[in-house]
């Protein structure tokens, strides 16, 4: 009876051990991914601004999209301070305007502005890159809700 036991406790241990290896190696390599993903999804939106903002103006950095969505959604938003824009940068900087500078940087994966709000006199604009199927179904999923 003990020996079924200690089979029992050394499977379950092992079940356990392999859980906790699987779901670090994923994780890294999600967090590598994002990584990449940001990387490229900054430079592209920072060169399709730079022909149309003082730099001083182009948003600096990027922050990743709420995780609501599920792990491996590839989505940044970007911060434009509005009261720095002079009137030729603000007249530029609408969303067909970023969408058509965005498809003429060439970026190497497909970049879609899923959403764009002011708040306290600033732009947010969040960017996907749709590098992945989770990116995907996420712009698709925003799609739906806007025609609802």
């Amino acid at each position: 009876m003990t020996l079924i036991w200690s089979i029992l406790i050394a499977f379950a241990v092992v079940v356990v051990i392999y859980q906790l290896v699987h779901r670090t190696l994923v994780k890294r390599t999600t967090i590598i991914m994002q990584n990449q993903a940001q990387a490229a999804t900054d430079q592209a939106v920072q060169a399709a601004l730079k022909a149309h903002l003082r730099p001083a103006n182009l948003p600096t950095d990027s922050v990743m999209v709420a995780d609501v969505w599920g792990k491996g959604v590839m989505a940044f938003e970007y911060v434009v301070d509005m009261p720095q824009l002079n009137v030729e940068e603000q007249e530029w900087l609408t969303k067909e305007n970023l969408t058509t500078a965005l498809d003429q940087v060439g970026a190497p994966t497909p970049l879609v502005i899923t959403d764009w709000w002011e708040y306290e006199h600033q732009l947010h604009v969040d960017v996907a890159n749709l590098m992945n199927e989770a990116t995907k179904e996420y712009v698709a999923d925003l799609e739906k809700l806007d025609k609802a």
